[in-house]
Order: C-alpha cells, then structure tokens, then sequence
C-alpha cells in the first residue's frame, strides 16, 4: 500500500502531463494576441470618443474589451461589435490587419471619414458578417463591390443607408451569400440577372434604392427565397400574380410603394408560412380573396392605397395570429364584418379612407384585450358610442374617428385610457362641454377634435408635453389659457375665444389663433427667444388685434407663413420683416396699415404670396418686387399707391394673380405683359407648394409607429373681384389666374397682347379712363370666365371674335362709346342688358332694337334717341334695310327653287340625278 501523499503527488503529475498533451493539441486562449491589440488601439486612435465610450479598452488582455471577443483556443480578435456606440471620427486602415475577424459590426455611427473603405475590407478573408449599415461611405470608391466580391466565407451583408449609389455590383461568386441588404441607397437601375446564380440567397432588402423597370421572370422562382423587400422603389414594375405563384417559401413579402398590378391569384393559400405581408401603396386591382383565410401564420396585413374592391372577407377573421390590418384607402364596400371580434391578437385596425359604410357600434370592439391602434376615419361609418361602455382594451395608444358622424357628448370611456397618445375625433357632430379629465391623460401627444359643437372654456394654464392640439371649428369661448407649451402645433382658429393673446405665448413650429374675438396688441415677446426660429406659420387674422406688427417677429428666421389679415393694426410694416428669408406667404389684408413697403421684403426672394390689400400704403409701386422672382401672387388692392404700373412686374414669370384695383395708378397698361408666362401658358398651371401649409411628421414611441400624418391645413387665401362682386378665394391658389386693374386713373389703349394671356381665367380693367378700341386679341383668351371693360372710353364694335369665348359667363361693357351691333350667338345669347347699356350707338338684342325707336315696332328709347346724331341714325336705318333686303333676297330665291322641284317632276329628277352622283365621286 500507498501512503496518501505519494497517491496525491502522482496523481497531480498524471493530471499535469495530460493537461500537457491536451493544450499541445488544443491551445487555448491565455488573452489576446499583442498585435491585434495595437491594431484595436489604432483603430480607438481615430474616433473621437466622449462619454466613456471604449473606456474599457485598456490594459493588456483585448479579449475582455467591449464589444471584442476572441477565438478560445487561438487568442486572434473575430469579432468587432461596435453598433450604435454613438461613434465619431475615421475609421483607420488598421482593422484590415485583423486576418481572423470573422464578424463586423460597425453599425450605426456617425464616422466622419470612411472613404477607404473597399481598402481595409477586401483583406479581411476571414469575414462571414458585415454589417456598416447607417453610415456614410458616400466617399467610398466605386470599387467597394470588388472588395466585398474577393470575400468568399461572407453570409451576410448589411450596407442599409450607406450613401451609395451607381450599379448593383455583381456579388454572384459569394456563393456562401444567404442575406444581403443594401436598401436605401441610390441604384436607379433595373434587377440584375445575378440574383439567379446565387442559391444560397434566403433574404435580399432593396428597398428605396431607385429600382426600375420590369421585375424580369426568372427573379422569383427562387427555392430558398424567404425574405424580400424591394419596397418604395415607384418605377418597378410587376405582376403581383405572378410574384406570388412562385413563392412558395416566403416568410416576409415587402413591396409598398411599388407599381405592381394586377389581382390577387388564388395561389396565394400556398404561402403557408407567410407571417408578413406589405403590399400598399401600389395599383392593386380587384377583391380581397377568401383564400387569405389559409395563411394561418400571417400577423402583419397591409394593403392600404391600391385599387381593392369588394368586401372584407369574413375568412380574414381566421387568422389567429394576425395582429396588424391595414385596409385603408381603397373602394371597399359593405360594413366591417361582426367576425372580427374573434381576431384575439389584433393590435392594429386601419381602416382609413376604405369606402365602407354602415352603423357600427364600437362595442364591436370591446372583447380585442390586445388593440392598440383603431383607425375608422373618412368612411361613411355612423359611429355610436355609449355613454355606459368600458371597453375590455386598456391599452389604446391612438384612436381615429374622423368624419365618423358621431353624436352626442364626448366619449366617456376615453377618461380610462391612461395610454393614449393620438386621438382624432375631428369633423363630428360632438357636443357639449370639452371634459376636463382630457387634460390630464399622461401621455396625449396628438390631439384633434377640430370642427365638431364642443362648448366651454380652457384650463387657465396648458402645459401639458403635447406634440399637436387642433381644436378650430368649435364653440369655445373665454380667454385664452397661458401657452407654457412647447409643441409643433397649436390651432385654436374659428372658435368665440376672446381677450388678449398672452405674453407667455409658447413655443410653437405652427400656431393659428384665426377667427376669433381677440383684442388688444400682439406681443411683443413673440420672437423673443432663441427657440422661436422653429416658427414656420403664424396666423393671427380675422381678429380685432391693435397696435403696431411688432418688430421682434423678424427674428423668427425660420418664418415661412405670416397672416395677420383683418385685424385693426395700424403703422407701417416693419423693416425687420425682411429678415425673414424663408417666408413664402405674407398677408396683411384689411388692416389700417400705412406708408411705404420697407424695401428690406426684397430680401424675402421665397415669397410666394403677397397681400397688402386693403390698407393706407401709399407711393408708387416699387420696382424692386421684381427681385421677388418666385412670386405666384401680388395683391395691392385698395391702397393709395399712385404713378405707372412698373413694367418690372411683368417679369415675374411665376405671377398668376395680379391684383392692383381701387388705387390711384396712371399712364398706360404696359404692352410687354406677354412676359408673365404663367398667364401666357394655357396648359401648365404652376402650382404653388406652399398655398397650404401641412404639417405633418411621423413619431415612434416604446416601438409603436403613428405612420400616418397628424397636422393642420393652413389654405392660403386671396380676396379678389370675381364674376362681379369681390370676395375670398382658396380654391385660385395655384390654379386660376387673374389680372385685376380696375378703378385706377389708367389711360391709352387697351394693349392688344392682352391676348396673349391665354391662361386668364378673369380680366378686370373697369373703370379707368382707356381708350381706343376693343383689341380682337381677347378672343383668343378661349379659357376666359369674366371679362370687365366697363366705364371707360372705349369705342368702336364688340369684335365677333369674342363669339370664341364659349367659357365667358360674365360680361360688362357698359358705360363706354361703343356702337355697332351686338355680336349674335354662342355665349352673347346668355347676357343680360346690364352688360351694353350706356353705350349709345350699339344696338341689337338685348338692347332695344333702335329701328324701333323710328316707327318699326315696339316704343323707342327717347332717352338713347336724343343723344343718336343724324347721320347714326341714318346709318341704322340703312344697315337694316341692307340686312332686309339679303334676307329676303334669300328667301325668294331658296322658295323659288323649292317650288320648281315640287311642281316640276324632269327637273327634279334631273336634280337628284347630279346629287346622287356628286355623293358617289365623292365617295369613291
């Protein structure tokens, strides 16, 4: 026997000779190598770190560092895990010298300087996973394709958003290649044929990249194809029935915003192991087939803006794991069918826009535990909810009932809804008080009850955190609480609020405080404070505001539309607003405004429209508007301006409306009025991008996408002299076109270019002292809907070419020296009297008929009579009888040839021989 000592001391060096052996045949790892760890250090070189970033990485063992992990037994680096560190600077050359690395992550920096990037990556043999999606390799060569082409282990390849852009490089020798993805970046071209050789290719993201033409046949037919996204990419066609008949394997299909067509094929039972399916935004034709019931592992359905006719199918209430539904936008019929309370695992419903109709009742709803997004807008839904209802749901984060007809009072069940963060229960019929628990819902961003009867006053103090509060077209009255907000937008318009605008106004990107009662003077803390660039919109008119435009609104550079129109401001427009070098529509329409337009607004080279109508500016036109060379709209309507129209606005290429009525202009009407091409065009309307101002954004919150727009429309508005009275005008922005220069001390001759304009819509010239006669020009302004040439001196006959404006519903030529006859026919025949009295020599229907006045019929007009000269009458008299004797000239000649062919059988036979023949030759 043993003693113990000597079995413990032979058993520790058997053990110690084994672990020998084992590590000469399988090294392990004792830490990493020191040359991979000075290349790591280069690599850290480089960035520009902050907030501890890589404080890890030091000492000896690189192994341990963060986001490194090494080989066990070999010690070399093959993973870099570095996504979303937050990282700066250039990546370094160095990490090619990492042969081992097998996985690369850099994902989602911000590094400055990545132009080598095909350099250090085509030495990194070893790579299987490389991942730079989200950052910059804009500067990267053209030849990174070759570099990743020369890795043959590589599996997967994520470059998404990278700033590349050219050809597809050709990638069919990664045989090993299982996912690629490269969408969101510029390749405007078509599907290379590549795709087919690689076999291996189970998931393939293009999305956004600019692809075109037709998605070639042999691109589907793909035995591993799993996942594919080829999404917003508007100029690639396909056949969605042919997609889909071989597809067999498909786990994902992603192709919104496409052009695909076609109809859903009844194959499409096959896709058994489909869990998502995005097919919106294309030109999707036909019903939804019941067949859809057999994909019993879909969760994800969006079909919203196609062409889907038919009903909902009750087989979609088969689905058990089906969680998001997106019908929206399409020319659905019939209701929503009762089934769909069976959907246990629904989250999302949007059924926006669908074409639905029926009386629903939300208790529809109330047993889907699991809804979180419940969409019915702009269908013709009536909505009824009761007062009583607590839905079993707690967890709504939006709710849209748009255009729903909703009755009665508020919504009581929303008060438990502690999750809510958009609701739009806009254009209804809700009424009675706004509830006070609304605002107290934690985490309400998006808010919209606009246009509905809801009564009462708000909180003396809103300083909820919300993104979004529309609540214009209302009854809501009292003063206006203290803004202590900083949202995106704020639309209180169109209510009975009254009161002062108070000085803690808020921070706003858009705010409308519109038709209202307020009084009192615009703050002038308005502006004051750094953040207030963020204002794109403010729209304080139809109020009853005084006081001066405060001078501090020229620091809200970002300013892009200012209305202040219909208020009572007096004193003159401040200099500073010509800081505002975004702006685009400025209308400060029917105030008491005065003196001279600040030559600084020449600096505002963006504005679209501007409206100055209706105040006390006086002084000549300046010349310098021509600088404003986007300008669609120039309205000076109703000032005291004086002197010459300058010729320098009929430069503005762009102009559509100009509006220079009620002044005291002179001189003549400038004949180079062929340059505004906007007018002279008949076919091109330039529609202004900014008439409305919408804002509208899309927000993510704990993992839920609010994808559709929230925001407010904000429609520019012109008052402009239109078929006889003068009125506001939305719907001419971008669209109809005017020239308005009646009422001013305008003298000469009527510019024949004026025909030119053959964009007019309305041509107003009343009231001026001109002369001469009617050019024949106009009767080429063919889409002309008012014309206006009263009271002035004008002489000569109404050309017949008028006769062409088959548009012409309203007409004026009163009060001027014109004589002749009346033109007979087409729209003449529509007008009344009113449009040719005070013109003493013109006559013909509507007018009396001057032949009259002498004996040939009904009573004469002694008042026209008296003031007809002699000879005029003379020549009426002669112009009659001319016109007497061709007619009965015809007239016996035509009864005389009638006569012999009835009476005279060889003759007539002999007629109809030569017309039947004449009719063969010229057949033949």
């Amino acid at each position: 026997m043993y003693p113990l000592s000597f079995k413990m001391t032979a058993g520790c060096g058997f053990l110690l000779i084994w672990v020998i052996m084992l590590h000469s045949q399988f090294p392990f790892s004792t830490g990493c190598l020191q040359d991979e760890r000075s290349y790591l250090l280069d690599f850290k070189a480089g960035l520009n770190l902050s907030s501890g970033r890589l404080s890890s990485w030091r000492g000896f063992n690189c192994c341990d560092w963060e986001g490194v992990a090494c080989d066990y037994y070999t010690s070399h680096v093959i993973r870099l895990d570095l996504s979303s560190y937050q990282l700066t600077g250039e990546v370094r050359t160095s990490l090619s010298n990492l042969q081992h690395l097998q996985y690369l992550d850099l994902s989602w920096n911000d590094f400055l300087k990545c132009s080598k990037f095909d350099v250090w990556v085509r030495n990194l043999r070893s790579l299987e996973f490389l991942d730079m999606s989200n950052v910059n390799l804009s500067m990267a060569s053209e030849h990174w394709g070759d570099a990743l082409s020369g890795l043959p282990n590589l599996t997967q390849i994520h470059l998404y958003f990278c700033g590349l852009s050219g050809n597809i490089p050709d990638l069919s020798n990664l045989t090993r290649l299982s996912h690629l993805d490269i969408g969101e970046n510029s390749f405007p071209v078509q599907l290379p044929s590549w795709f087919e050789n690689v076999s291996a290719l189970v998931s393939l993201d293009l999305s956004g990249c600019g692809i075109n033409g037709f998605i070639p046949s042999n691109f589907m037919p793909r035995s591993r194809m799993s996942n594919l996204a080829l999404g917003y990419n508007p100029d690639l066609k396909g056949n969605l029935s042919f997609m889909l008949s071989h597809s067999s394997l498909l786990v994902v299909l992603s192709f919104p915003g496409c052009n695909l067509t076609g109809v859903f094929p009844t194959s499409i039972a096959n896709l058994s192991k489909l869990t998502r399916m995005d097919l919106g935004y294309n030109n999707l034709e036909g019903s939804i087939p019941s067949s859809f019931g057999s994909l019993t592992s879909l969760r994800y359905l969006h079909l919203n803006d196609n062409h889907l006719s038919g009903q909902i199918p009750p087989s979609l209430c088969q689905l058990p794991t089906l969680s998001s539904l997106y019908l929206g936008h399409n020319q659905l019929s019939g209701t929503i069918p009762d089934c769909i309370s069976k959907l246990s695992s629904l989250e999302t419903l949007s059924l926006h826009s669908s074409g639905l109709r029926g009386n629903i009742s939300l208790q529809l709803f109330e047993n889907l535990t699991r809804l979180e997004q419940l969409d019915l807008s702009e269908n013709q839904f009536a909505i009824d909810i009761s007062p009583s209802w607590v839905p079993q749901f707690a967890h709504l984060y939006v709710l849209e009932l748009q255009s729903c007809n909703i009755q009665g009072n508020f919504p009581a069940f929303l008060s438990q809804q502690y999750q809510l963060y958009g609701l739009d229960l806009s254009d209804n019929n809700i009424v009675g008080n706004l509830p006070s628990w609304l605002w107290d819902l934690p985490y309400l961003l998006l808010l919209n009850l606009s246009n509905n009867q809801l009564e009462g006053s708000l909180p003396r103090k809103i300083s909820h955190s919300f993104l979004t509060v529309d609540l214009h077209g209302n009854r809501l009255y009292g003063s206006l609480p203290a803004l202590d907000l900083a949202s995106y937008a704020l639309d209180l318009s169109n209510n009975g609020f009254n009161g002062s605008i108070p000085t803690t106004i808020g921070i706003f990107d858009t705010l409308s405080l519109s038709g209202n009662n307020l009084t009192g003077e615009i703050p002038s803390s308005i502006c004051n404070n750094s953040h207030y660039y963020h204002y794109t919109l403010l729209d304080l008119s139809k109020n009853k505001l005084t006081g001066m435009i405060p001078s501090n609104i020229g620091r809200c550079s970002g300013m892009e539309i200012l209305k202040l129109a219909q208020n009572v401001l007096q004193g003159e427009i401040p200099k500073e607003l010509g800081n505002l070098q975004s702006l685009r529509t400025l209308n400060l329409n029917g105030n008491r405004l005065q003196g001279i337009i600040p030559p600084s607004i020449a600096n505002c080279t963006d504005l679209q429209i501007f409206d100055l109508g209706n105040n006390n500016f006086e002084g000549s036109i300046p010349v310098w508007i021509e600088k404003l060379t986007d300008l669609r709209v120039l309205s000076l309507a109703s000032n005291k301006f004086d002197g010459r129209i300058p010729p320098q606005l009929f430069r503005l290429q762009y102009l559509q409306i100009l509006d220079l009525p009620d002044n005291q202009l002179s001189g003549n009407i400038p004949s180079d009025v062929s340059k505004l091409c906007a007018l002279v065009n008949n076919s091109q309307s330039f529609h202004l991008q900014y008439s409305s101002y919408y804002a509208d954004f899309s927000l993510v919150v704990e993992g839920l996408s609010l994808d559709r727009e929230y925001g407010m429309n904000f429609a520019d508005e012109v008052t402009v002299w239109i078929k006889g009275r003068r009125t506001p005008y939305s719907k001419i922005i971008g669209q109809d076109k005017f020239i308005d220069l009646s009422h001013n001390n305008l003298s000469g001759n009527i510019p024949s270019e004026l025909g030119l304009l053959r964009g007019l819509i309305s041509l107003n010239i009343s009231k001026n002292n001109l002369s001469g006669v009617i050019p024949e020009s106009l009767g080429a302004l063919t889409y002309l809907e008012s014309l206006d040439l009263s009271e002035n001196n004008l002489s000569g006959k109404i050309p017949i070419q008028l006769l062409n404006l088959t548009f012409l519903a309203v007409l004026n030529l009163s009060n001027n020296m014109l004589s002749g006859l009346i033109p007979q026919g087409k729209q003449f025949s529509t007008f009344e009297i009113s449009s040719f009295l005070g013109n003493p020599n013109l006559h013909g229907p509507p007018l009396e008929n001057r032949t009259q006045s002498l004996g040939f019929g009904r009573q004469h007009n002694y008042k026209e009579l008296n003031n007809t000269t002699t000879e005029s009458v003379y020549a009426d008299v002669m112009d009659l009888w001319w016109a007497v004797g061709v007619g009965l000239s015809y007239g016996v000649g035509f009864a005389t040839v009638i006569a012999v062919l009835c009476f005279h059988m060889k003759w007539r036979y002999i007629c109809f021989s030569f017309m039947d023949n004449f009719i063969y030759d010229l057949c033949e």
